[in-house]
């Protein structure tokens, strides 16, 4: 019995000395790894003031920095308490306390990040305290155990780190919106018109075949002009839209913006696609600020900017919401806001109402117009809806196909009398119906036409 005994207390010998060596390399790694995270806060500390100061980054909210510093001091405590309770110089509790005081450190960090933005920012500086009060807890506990190998040097060090970038997230002198750094979209104008000439487009076929999807057309579109295309199925209108996006290379002729030819996608056209192309993941803050981030604004050019836009499209309640929560009018709503945060000096929009209900096309309807007279910027709209065409239109095309080119053109007073009149009344004025039926006809005989070609 007696080897027996003595043979397990030599196993439980050797697996407490290796579990004792591997506590021992566990705080070194973690110190190696707290060195290396201090090397990068240096850097960031020296590289970030001249961007942090920037008016367009200045609305980075002080709440992100409090929850990256709680969620990495949670994760230090909870880590270092499972390294002290490999320790024998260690006393029973501290590993206990330091472990309970992490998982209650990440808790708190989960709670702050789920209320409301402004309840964060009114209780960002008690959670800040609490924050300072745990990492002097740290200190102290750290210098009890001087003695016990990387342990206070880790934790010191990490708390070090910690302070300093809390200071640095939530010290530095808060700045204010500065209109005149970052206009707001309601003041922008365009200035340029968009010129095409001689456009022409061939599809080439894998069978070898061709189809020419547009010929020769030529239009300049004055700035501030609301231009609705129409036609057929097949007439070009997509894709006129997304060679002027710049999505497409045309095979003759060109895109002019201003003097600016269009040879690619540019930060000058802003596209509204029909189901939006909206991040769901994100919420709708982060999605109306996407494209500004993108451009090296690490916040939309401030948080005030993205809620006036939310205001401006009625979505100021709804910032913090994913976008997945919301109904597919308020997420165009959405689309139609981020578009704007880029103050694009053309809009350009592709079926943006057509998968919508009835009633909440009416409403984009009459939000569209609104944008247009508040920012004056060109619009460029794609639909298959003659109504909506007259509605929204204060130019029409109407396009026929085979190959796709501009049959007719109309100047329109009815989206300027939109603006002030009811839209059932203009929508059942005489001239208004006349209108409709004139360019119903022309694109049923087109249709016609296309039928009876492809009889043939």
């Amino acid at each position: 019995m007696e080897p027996v005994v003595q043979a397990l207390a030599d196993a439980f010998g050797a697996l407490s000395a290796g579990v004792a060596r591997g506590a021992a390399w566990i705080g070194v790694a973690l110190l190696a790894v707290a060195a290396a995270a201090s090397v990068a806060m240096a850097v960031d500390l020296l590289v970030t003031p001249a961007r942090r100061f920037r008016a367009a980054d200045a609305a980075a909210r002080p709440s992100d920095g409090i929850v990256l510093i709680g969620q990495l001091m949670a994760s230090g405590a909870m880590v270092g308490g499972v390294v002290l309770a490999f320790r024998d110089t260690a006393p029973l509790w501290l590993p206990a306390v330091s472990i309970s005081a992490g998982a209650g450190l990440m808790a708190l960090m989960v709670a702050y990040r789920r209320v409301c933005e402004a309840t964060r920012a009114g209780l960002a500086r008690y959670v800040w305290l609490a924050l300072a009060a745990g990492a002097l807890v740290a200190v102290v506990l750290a210098f009890r155990q001087r003695s016990d190998s990387s342990i206070p040097y880790l934790v010191l060090l990490g708390t070090a780190l910690a302070l300093v970038r809390a200071w640095f997230a939530l010290g530095r002198p808060e700045v204010r919106f500065d209109p005149s750094k970052v206009p707001y979209v309601t003041e922008s104008r365009t200035e340029s018109p968009l010129a095409v000439e001689g456009l022409g487009m061939v599809y080439e076929l894998p069978d070898g075949g061709r189809v020419e999807a547009l010929a020769d057309v030529s239009f300049t579109l004055e700035p501030g002009r609301l231009l609705t295309l129409l036609g057929p199925s097949g007439c070009g209108k997509t894709t006129l839209l997304n060679i002027i996006a710049g999505f497409l290379a045309p095979t003759s002729g060109e895109v002019r913006l201003g003097d600016e030819p269009i040879r690619g996608p540019g930060q000058d056209r802003g596209m509204v696609f029909q189901r939006g192309a909206l991040f769901e993941w994100l919420t709708v803050n982060d999605n109306v600020g996407f494209g500004a981030r993108m451009n090296g604004r690490s916040r939309p050019a401030s948080r005030e900017a993205v809620q006036d836009l939310l205001r401006i499209v009625g979505l100021q309640e709804f910032g913090e919401k994913a976008v997945y929560e919301l109904s597919g009018g308020m997420q165009q709503r959405v689309a139609l806001a981020r578009c704007l945060a880029n103050d694009p000096r053309i809009i350009l929009m592709d079926e943006p109402l057509g998968a919508l209900d009835a009633l909440t096309r009416e409403k984009m309807q009459a939000l569209v117009l609104e944008l247009w007279n508040e920012t004056g910027k060109t619009i460029v709209l794609v639909t298959h809806s003659v109504e909506e065409a007259l509605y929204l239109g204060d130019q029409l095309f109407v396009m026929a196909p085979r190959p796709g080119r501009i049959e007719r053109v109309y100047d329109l007073p009815f989206a300027r009398e939109a603006l002030a009149a009811d839209p059932r009344e203009l929508k059942t004025s005489a001239e208004f119906i006349r209108t409709r039926e004139e360019i119903l006809s022309l694109i049923w005989e087109m249709e016609e036409q296309i039928m009876g070609t492809g009889a043939v």
